[in-house]
């Protein structure tokens, strides 16, 4: 790219401000999606521990009644029922509410990813403008350097001289 094509130095100064402001933009939106990941994967690991707890006094209820509670059974039979289908009604809404926070988590993931995408995209913008302002810095210089010889080129050479 020749000189002529090249932005000014301060366009391209204001050029890379913008890029780095867009990767500090990109930067602040990652942490909400954290959160909001950390927060649904929280969700879903307590749910799963729920699940467990359920599965496990539904185990030992069903296993009370054939054991420990057979004698009284006749007597208590319609509070044991209630118990146990009080039981597995919980175990079915907790496992349907799995459902919805995996799909909670997914949904958060996805967000953290784009979020991620995003300063990615920053991230190489900024660097290819910062490469432009480099590239804009070095043009400048050499047309400096390339004028301040030939100033010394034309002082040298004798007032009458063509050149």
């Amino acid at each position: 790219m020749n000189a002529a094509r090249l932005p000014q130095p301060h366009e391209a100064q204001q050029l890379a401000r913008l890029r780095a402001l867009r990767v500090q933009r990109a930067r602040e939106r990652i942490a909400p999606a954290q959160a909001a990941a950390d927060q649904a994967a929280q969700a879903v690991r307590e749910r799963q521990r729920q699940i467990a707890s359920l599965s496990s006094q539904l185990v030992a209820s069903r296993e009370a009644v054939v054991t420990s509670l057979a004698p009284t059974l006749p007597r208590w039979s319609a509070v044991t029922g209630a118990h146990l289908e009080k039981l597995v009604d919980q175990l079915e809404r907790h496992e349907y509410e799995l459902l919805q926070d995996d799909r909670a988590l997914e949904a958060a993931q996805e967000q953290l990813q784009q979020a991620r995408s995003e300063l990615t995209r920053a991230l190489a913008r900024e660097d290819a403008v910062q490469g432009l302002a480099r590239q804009v810095k070095r043009a400048r210089q050499l047309e400096r350097e390339q004028r301040a010889e030939r100033e010394l080129d034309d002082q040298g050479r004798p007032a009458g001289a063509v050149r």
